[in-house]
């Protein structure tokens, strides 16, 4: 078994002293500056504390690997393709609303339309092969994850229990939903 990280002691005892910590900053700048300083340093104390929890959480649904202040910006930040992609939806709309007044007429409504929706159709292709590594290695993850449940099960020697195969025969199939029921009569 690992011995736990020096950074994972540091949380540990964080638990514990981080609250302490902001009771008695907080009583010692009510006794000495007045109740308001006191009760504004507490909610200072609490704000900081939610940051540091929510930033933990989200560092342990990221792996065991830190997550630098950098990723955390790249993360959040939109590409170039999507920014320009944003703004192509975006004129689209107002070309629709232009049409909409009657300050467009219709022959350039469509050759503009064109324009923008042929823009938009490039941007969603490069941004789809932006995410094509990502979303590989999303499914490799999956995989093994499954594979690690199914050889879990079966180390177990779980078989689908007696109820299981009740529901499964209870179970109807599902018709293929033909294109003619989309259609209203």
């Amino acid at each position: 078994m690992a011995s736990p990280s020096p950074l994972q002691n540091l949380a540990a005892q964080a638990r514990w002293l981080v609250p302490v910590t902001i009771v008695v900053g907080a009583t010692v700048a009510g006794n000495l500056f007045g109740l308001s300083l006191g009760l504004l340093t507490f909610a200072g104390g609490v704000l900081c504390s939610t940051i540091w929890l929510i930033w933990s959480s989200l560092q342990g649904l990221s792996s065991d690997a830190p997550l630098t202040l950098d990723e955390a910006l790249s993360l959040g930040a939109p590409s170039t393709e999507e920014e320009q992609k944003r703004a192509v939806l975006r004129a689209l709309k107002d070309l629709e609303y232009e049409r909409a007044v009657c300050k467009i007429n219709d022959a350039d409504y469509e050759s503009l339309a064109e324009h923008y929706r042929n823009e938009a159709k490039r941007l969603l292709r490069a941004v789809d092969a932006d995410l094509g590594p990502e979303r590989e290695r999303a499914e490799q993850i999956l995989a093994e994850r499954l594979a690690a449940t199914e050889a879990a099960s079966a180390s177990r020697g779980s078989a689908p229990s007696s109820e299981e195969a009740e529901e499964e025969e209870r179970e109807e199939p599902v018709a293929p939903k033909s294109s003619s029921s989309d259609v209203a009569p």
